[in-house]
């Protein structure tokens, strides 16, 4: 298991240590050992709402590089690796320094390589790994919001394919193997386990299954168990099968918390509440805990989704007041709540608009008013036909002549 160490970085969080879960250390005059466990991330994950360093196991580039001095002129450099990978470029950074360390690198794969942290594995001159260890490739993804044209999509797609050579050109350096095909192997997801790394050529030694790491996984299929490190693996889409289920592995933190409490096989002894406190105060003072950050982090998810909906319809919406009262308010609302109630009030301005009409046409007793007769002046009907008359006699006085 890796032991944590911190360090404290500059700017707002200063006074603030930064957990990390890697560990470089020296370990004789020619040798030294770096441990990387955990994602891989471009900086320490912070809370959203506090600003507070997320709790968790990450690999990231800050302090890294100046961690590196205690074995960069050492002969003999261990690597240990138990990551899902993560942050792209983050790994190929992290790969380009052990790289360019002078002394023999061996990597073992401790449980998994997958992702960014098989780009980083790349980097060992001699990859070792036991039977049951995972190595994992696949193509770039990344998540998008905000609305985009199709000169950025296009520029975004040049981004995505560039990484993946870049990827693919590490592999090949590593395995020997072509760069098309290794992108093929990427666009598929593939997963390769210790006898199957060595024969693609992501490994070069199969080490003793006497030291084999287990591997488990959850039910929901969305955390791995790999040498007592758990991993996320929600993002993966071609997990292997041959991954044995545990109903043991639970997606929330309770489970890395989660104490054994003795009992008579013989008799189940009923507790209430308070006695269960009193005798196990500090599992249900962790159990709150966890629940209770499990709700926030929940809220804060859908509030975020709540405000994000209510912006994508507030140009069709129209009113300044009723979005800012739909958001903030004393009586916040979702996104179709705000339609409706937009329906509703343009229903009720229409209904009034036609009322004032009406009222209006009532008040200039319009309704009483009646044509008048225009008194013989020229225009009046009388005269109109006075002068067809006199013309059609004309034209028959003509015909009789």
């Amino acid at each position: 298991m890796v032991k944590a160490k911190t360090r404290l970085i500059a700017g707002p969080q200063a006074d603030k240590p930064v957990t990390k879960f890697w560990n470089i250390a020296s370990t004789g005059d020619d040798s030294g050992e770096i441990l990387l466990y955990g994602d891989v991330v471009s900086r320490q994950p912070t809370d959203w709402w506090t600003g507070e360093p997320v709790a968790g196991q990450f690999i990231t580039p800050e302090g890294f590089l100046e961690d590196l001095e205690a074995v960069k002129d050492k002969a003999n450099i261990t690597v240990k690796i138990n990551s899902c990978g993560g942050d792209l470029y983050t790994g190929i950074a992290i790969h380009n320094a052990l790289r360019g360390l002078k002394g023999n690198k061996t990597v073992i794969v401790e449980g998994i390589a997958a992702s960014a942290a098989s780009v980083i594995a790349c980097a060992g001159d001699d990859v070792q790994v036991y039977p049951g260890s995972m190595i994992m490739i696949h193509g770039v993804s990344a998540l998008l919001f905000d609305y985009y044209s199709l000169p950025d999509l296009k520029k975004l797609q040049k981004d995505f394919d560039a990484s993946e050579r870049a990827i693919a050109e590490i592999y090949h350096a590593k395995t020997g193997l072509e760069v098309d095909q290794l992108r093929a192997m990427m666009t598929r997801e593939t997963w390769m386990v210790g006898h199957e790394a060595v024969n693609n050529g992501f490994a070069d030694t199969l080490l003793d299954e006497d030291e084999n790491f287990e591997a488990a996984i959850s039910a929901d299929k969305k955390v791995l168990l790999v040498a007592g490190v758990r991993h996320d693996v929600t993002g993966f889409k071609n997990l292997p099968g041959s991954i044995p289920v545990s109903n043991k592995i639970r997606t929330t933190k309770a489970a890395e918390n989660k104490k054994t409490v003795k009992k008579d096989t013989k008799e189940v002894k009923t507790m209430t509440a308070e006695e269960l406190r009193a005798e196990h105060g500090d599992i249900i003072a962790q159990i709150e805990r966890d629940a209770a950050e499990e709700a926030r982090t929940t809220a804060i998810t859908e509030e975020r989704a709540r405000l994000q909906a209510i912006e994508e319809i507030e140009a069709s919406v129209g009113d300044t007041q009723m979005i800012h009262d739909a958001k903030y308010g004393e009586n916040p609302m979702t996104a179709e709540q705000l339609a409706l109630a937009a329906m509703k009030k343009q229903a009720q301005l229409g209904a009034q608009h036609l009322a004032n009409v009406k009222d209006d046409n009532a008040a200039s007793q319009a309704n009483g008013v009646a044509a008048a007769p225009n008194g013989g002046e020229e225009g009046s009907e009388t005269d109109d036909k006075a002068k067809v008359d006199a013309i059609v006699g004309l034209y028959n006085s003509t015909k009789t002549k």
